[in-house]
């Protein structure tokens, strides 16, 4: 009875792992050769230290903010990356300069905010699960030089395709009655997974180009541009919420720039309960809103 419950364990995970790697495959993110912690990690603004012990990887961060440029980033399902922050508004930019996706199948905690950056993709597992004061996980680069400047602006990189997938499980809370904001961008992002922002924001935004705006609350708003055409979508939507995303006293967005022609296949929300609208920008962009006060 034992042995075949062995069996049993090892065919789910390797069923669970090979399906992972087919929507990595399907969504154009770049399979890394192997599953590993972070490596060669080097703060390149602001102050802080990383550390490895066994399966944990340890970043304490000293300064309000930190970028770190990293030549790879990635994360097994039974290792840990904690992000100890100055506080919850503390904000750590990870920048993975490797030319392999980053697949996120363990865990990440911190009490502030990260930014994951990876042109190649990111891809958070179901075994994923992600407990932090906000995320933003972007498949455009962003250089340490605008953000320790305030500037949160992100750029696609030529040759690169930017997906972003959440399969895992997503929480954002700052605490103290204050939610958290979770933002996934990239030139295309799907959610199939769960995230969780009550109180807070979630918005999944697909462009070429993005910029943030942050004030001491957190998240004021996004902005996606430069448009996705519709050869380099094909068939698939720009965005995609086939998962859960619960802000309950919050709010949630999809957002999306490409061009008028492919408009109605750009965004599929999924089954959001409450009903939507669409807000047309000037320059082709537009948004998605939905209310989730449950």
């Amino acid at each position: 009875m034992t042995k075949t419950a062995s069996v049993a364990d090892q065919t789910h995970r390797l069923n669970r792992h090979a399906l992972a790697l087919f929507v990595m495959v399907a969504f154009g993110v770049t399979v890394p050769p192997a599953i590993a912690a972070p490596d060669g990690g080097e703060v390149v603004g602001g102050s802080g230290t990383i550390s490895h012990s066994g399966s944990n990887t340890t970043i304490l961060q000293n300064s309000q903010n930190m970028a770190i440029d990293w030549q790879s980033y990635n994360i097994s399902a039974n290792e840990r990356v904690q992000y100890l922050q100055p506080n919850s508004s503390a904000i750590s930019l990870n920048r993975i300069l490797s030319q392999n996706g980053s697949t996120i199948a363990g865990r990440i905690d911190a009490n502030g905010q990260v930014i994951l950056v990876n042109p190649n993709g990111i891809f958070f597992t179901p075994t994923s699960i992600i407990n932090v004061g906000g995320i933003i996980a972007s498949g455009l680069d962003m250089q340490p030089l605008d953000f320790m400047n305030g500037h949160y602006i992100f750029n696609e990189v030529l040759g690169t395709d930017g997906t972003v997938i959440n399969s895992g499980i997503i929480n954002a809370s700052m605490g103290a009655g204050r939610g958290g904001n979770v933002v996934l961008i990239g030139q295309q992002v799907k959610n199939d997974g769960v995230i969780v922002a009550n109180l807070g924001s979630v918005t999944l935004a697909a462009g070429k180009q993005a910029v943030l705006h942050f004030d001491q609350g957190g998240l004021l708003g996004v902005r996606v541009s430069k448009e996705i055409l519709q050869d380099e979508l094909g068939v698939d939507p720009a965005v995609l919420n086939s998962g859960e995303i619960q802000a309950a006293g919050g709010r949630v967005l999809l957002t999306a720039s490409t061009s008028h022609d492919i408009f109605s296949q750009a965004v599929n929300s999924g089954n959001l309960e409450s009903a939507t609208s669409v807000v047309m920008h000037a320059d082709g962009s537009f948004t998605l809103a939905a209310c989730r006060c449950a």
